[in-house]
């Protein structure tokens, strides 16, 4: 089956674009922010670092380096948070004080020789930098230096805020997307429920008017006045078609009633009666071909759909077969019949309609073709839907010609010397519609093969892969 997609293509084409413009949006924001940011607070951080490089190497000055060590350790202040660490290493370059536990004293003093003097420390998420600023005692060398821990935690929530944010807005557009692809799905699916509906017969049937102004109303207002402009040609057709047939339906009937009774009088002619009773002839053949049309149109109106009931197919084809078996063994042929032993679903319709589409092609088999011949009834079950098989390996049709057969009062060259009027698939063709299937008569390589579809939804929307009116096909079995 074709995927239901939820976000139409056009809707999903909005909602990516807005969505990539937002994340280049964002991208941008953060990106501004983040680099002043950053700038800002390691600027502010060398400041605080040279300040208290510079109060301690003063107090060193004033006090000695064993009373620098001794503050320093005793100075409450390095129990901040994020508080800066002091290095002190002895003339011999021995360290003699490090107050850092995260940074070790060879990172620390080699950071002091770079010349930006910052080194990133730690990896991912943790990554955060150190600024380290050094300068000689008079008795040694001193380093202070500053991690940025509340940076790095600040620079992590403002990730984590402008992910949320970004998250919401785009699950924000997508949600939007859906509700006006979910408004847009259901005025379309509406037409198509409409269009689907006047094919089947339904001529009354309209799309809505929501009185909105954009592309699908006007698509709605083409839509309904095709559907009128097709439904008053439908009118005109049918009320001439059938104006015609019961005019001269009852000229016809009375003409015969007349011949007949001039037919009962003794002519001493043989020939003058022989013309009477061939004008007989022609005027029964005149009454059958406008009982068809009439036939036709009342099929085609979709009337007789209200009387439909559950026909069990397995069952009418069994009993197609039994009767006709014997009539096609008298014509010297034979008939094979192969029905699925699946259960199979009942289909809603006219039994009698229903045989009387088959029969045709069963009978067509039998008249067209020569004795020998092995005509098969076949009933399958498919994913889609069903098929009722009518073939034969007879001399078939040419390839050229199987689609004229569809056309009403067609008849191929070499059958014109035989009984029918050409209406005999038409006729089954308006059946199999009025039923929601669909016929497709193909070369049978030898013969002729008709598949009548009965999809599993005829009249809702249609199945992927399945054609909606009958026609000739132009791929074997």
């Amino acid at each position: 089956m074709k995927p239901d997609l939820q976000l139409t293509r056009y809707h999903v084409q909005i909602v990516g674009a807005v969505g990539l413009l937002l994340v280049l949006g964002f991208s941008l924001l953060f990106s501004s922010f983040f680099i002043e940011s950053q700038a800002d607070l390691a600027e502010r951080t060398r400041t605080r670092v040279s300040r208290v490089l510079d109060a301690l190497v003063a107090y060193e000055k004033q006090h000695g380096l064993d009373a620098l060590v001794s503050f320093v350790k005793a100075e409450p202040a390095w129990a901040d948070p994020d508080p800066p660490f002091v290095s002190i290493r002895d003339p011999n370059g021995d360290i003699r004080l490090h107050t850092s536990a995260d940074i070790t004293p060879d990172v620390a003093w080699s950071t002091a020789n770079l010349s930006i003097r910052s080194r990133g420390v730690g990896w991912g998420l943790s990554k955060r930098l150190v600024h380290v600023a050094s300068a000689p005692l008079s008795q040694g060398e001193l380093l202070v230096g500053l991690s940025e821990v509340k940076a790095a935690q600040a620079h992590d929530q403002a990730i984590t805020g402008f992910a949320l944010l970004l998250l919401a807005a785009l699950a924000l557009v997508f949600l939007a997307g859906l509700v006006l692809s979910n408004r847009s799905r259901a005025r379309v699916d509406e037409m198509t429920s409409t269009l689907f509906d006047f094919v089947s017969g339904s001529t009354d049937r309209r799309v809505p008017m929501l009185g909105r102004s954009d592309r699908l109303s006007d698509l709605e207002l083409a839509i309904n006045g095709t559907l009128d402009y097709a439904q008053r040609l439908l009118w005109n057709l049918n009320y001439m078609s059938a104006d015609i047939a019961h005019n001269l339906k009852k000229p016809l009937t009375r003409l015969r009633q007349r011949l007949e009774v001039v037919s009962k009088c003794e002519f001493s002619s043989p020939d003058l009666s022989r013309k009477i009773d061939e004008g007989i002839e022609e005027i029964d053949s005149l009454v059958v071909i406008f009982e068809a049309l009439l036939n036709i149109g009342e099929l085609q109106s979709g009337d007789r759909r209200s009387r439909f009931v559950d026909v069990d197919l397995p069952a009418l084809l069994r009993h197609i077969a039994e009767v006709y078996e014997p009539i096609i063994a008298d014509h010297g042929d034979e008939l094979a019949v192969c029905i699925t032993n699946q259960a199979v679903r009942p289909v809603s319709g006219d039994r009698e309609l229903l045989m009387e589409m088959i029969v045709n092609f069963v009978e067509n088999a039998i008249q067209y073709c020569p004795e020998g011949t092995v005509i098969q009834l076949e009933l399958r079950q498919l994913r889609t839907g069903l098929e009722v098989i009518v073939s034969d390996n007879g001399p078939g049709v040419p390839p050229s010609e199987i689609e004229h057969l569809f056309e009403r009062f067609y008849r191929l060259e070499n059958s014109r010397g035989k009984s029918g009027h050409g209406l005999g698939i038409p006729f089954a063709v308006a059946i199999a519609e009025l039923h929601g299937a669909y016929i497709e008569i193909v070369d049978n390589k030898p013969g002729l093969r008709v598949i009548i579809n009965f999809p599993n939804d005829p009249f809702t929307r249609p199945q992927f892969g399945l054609r909606l009116r009958s026609g000739y096909g132009v791929t074997p079995k």
